[in-house]
């Protein structure tokens, strides 16, 4: 699914109207229409809009009237002066008005919306880029009280659709339709817990606009990245997914990587790591060939080694010297990406293709940031680092950001609370590691990676709750996934 921002949603529709010649009235009534019939689709007998002065006032306006032609009872509630509204606004404001419309003017009597079963939200949509004044904090708050469904129009009111901040406030949508495209902002946190149901409505664009690199990823494009099987294939065939990690004390996510990777689809996995830890491995994981550590530059040879999980901080020569001179794929987490937070240019010095999978306080560490800055800022900061050092990012969220350094952003929406658990991040490793060994360049074994990670984490939880999932659990049962994208 294409994600845009509000800049770019408002260039497309200034290229249609002024450029192809298509009325704005007519992209204003044909999202009306689109949300109608999503409306419709609630069964609602009486519909509160709350409408402002901008266009997202003009399409809660249509709206009613959409709904009124259609039997249902349709209150607007305006806030603001019907003069100072916009011209496509205005229109539909006189229009509904002409049809014998309610419209209750916000300041003229106190506001009761407990007889409506659906409330409509259109009182800002992607404009918002500060926090609410007093009054609209009021609606707000009068909205998110309501008995009825809610139906947020582009975007709920108080949330920013660029970054996906709410500024500690916004309505609470159990809908929201956006026009022709998603907006970005939408897919992070803390936006993402406001808008309830995603819908997308086609408006009537009579072209497809270039330079929309911003998605996530959804099933039907995902199962299309699945690295292809052979009949007549062997181990070799599937690619050797090697890891330089754990230790004494962390052997877990060593276990975990190796675990993750075989059942991703990795033909080979060789690990790297303590004579201890490789006791373990050889328990859990007896498919997996070991190597100890001091021998970690046999594996240099290889097409993919991860780097990092669970090294513990007494190896950081060893990342450096893997950095500089491993010449195939190189993924780099946890300890790896500590390591290089305290050498931070020797990241430069890598040699192919590489990902780092940094979570936001290691990606704080990364760019000498706060964690603050950082979690506001996911999709700019992973974006430069991606292009400043030419590797893909993974910077691993609720909602992940996954940064190609060609500018490509995808955001992963799969998953729940039940990955917030020790461990989780092993996994996902061991899964792009496998991916990567089975031929995927970095981007899309990132991209696929952690949508499959995610499904995994919600099929588990519907079996375990989002309590008790557990990360090796979680590797034995990444073919769920992978059997639903194939299905």
């Amino acid at each position: 699914m294409k994600l845009v921002t509000s800049l770019q949603m408002k260039r497309i529709e200034e290229e249609a109207m002024n450029d192809r010649g298509v009325p704005s009235l007519l992209l204003m009534e044909n999202a009306a229409r689109g949300a109608v019939d999503e409306i419709i689709k609630l069964n609602p007998k009486r519909v509160c809009i709350f409408a402002g002065k901008g266009n997202n006032g003009g399409d809660g306006i249509a709206i009613a009237r959409g709904l009124m032609t259609n039997g249902i009872y349709s209150r607007v509630y305006f806030v603001g002066e019907p003069e100072k509204a916009t011209l496509d606004c205005n229109t539909n404001y006189s229009v509904f008005k002409a049809y014998d419309g309610e419209i209750v003017r916000y300041k003229d009597k106190n506001i009761d919306i407990s007889d409506c079963d659906v409330i409509v939200d259109a009182l800002i949509g992607t404009g918002l880029k500060k926090k609410l004044s007093d009054k609209y904090e009021e609606i707000v708050n009068i909205i998110n009280s309501a008995p009825g469904k809610v139906v947020a129009i582009d975007c709920p009111t108080g949330v920013n659709s660029d970054f996906g901040w709410d500024y500690d406030s916004g309505v609470y949508a159990d809908m929201t339709i956006c026009f022709h495209y998603a907006k970005t902002g939408l897919m992070l946190y803390p936006a993402y817990k406001h808008i309830g149901k995603l819908v997308v409505k086609n408006i009537g664009i009579p072209y497809k606009p270039d330079g929309i690199t911003t998605f996530t990823l959804e099933k039907d494009e995902a199962s299309k990245l699945m690295p292809k099987r052979f009949s007549s294939s062997h181990k070799g065939s599937y690619g050797k997914a090697c890891f330089i990690s754990g230790c004494d004390t962390m052997a877990g996510a060593a276990v975990l990587n190796a675990s993750a990777a075989y059942h991703t689809g990795s033909g080979l996995v060789n690990v790297c790591t303590t004579s201890k830890a490789i006791d373990v491995i050889h328990t859990l994981v007896p498919e997996a060939v070991t190597t100890f550590r001091e021998d970690y530059r046999s594996l240099f040879g290889n097409s993919v080694i991860a780097l990092g999980s669970g090294l513990g901080r007494d190896f950081d020569n060893v990342v450096y010297d893997t950095v500089k001179n491993h010449e195939g794929t190189l993924i780099i987490d946890a300890d790896g990406l500590n390591a290089i937070a305290s050498n931070k240019k020797i990241i430069d010095e890598h040699k192919g293709e590489c990902i780092i999978t940094p979570h936001i306080k290691e990606m704080s560490r990364l760019v000498g940031s706060d964690t603050k800055t950082v979690g506001e800022n996911m999709i700019g900061i992973a974006t430069d680092y991606a292009k400043a050092h030419n590797v893909t990012v993974v910077l691993k969220s609720a909602n992940s950001v996954i940064a190609s350094p060609d500018g490509r952003v995808c955001i992963n929406i799969s998953g729940n609370s039940g990955l917030s658990k020790g461990g989780s991040g092993d996994c996902l490793t061991g899964i792009i590691t496998g991916l990567c060994a089975q031929g995927l360049n970095c981007f899309d074994a990132a991209c696929l990676g952690t949508y499959i990670f995610g499904k995994t984490g919600e099929i588990m939880s519907q079996k375990y709750t989002e309590y008790s999932v557990q990360a090796f659990e979680l590797t034995k049962n990444i073919h769920l996934a992978i059997k639903e994208l194939l299905d």
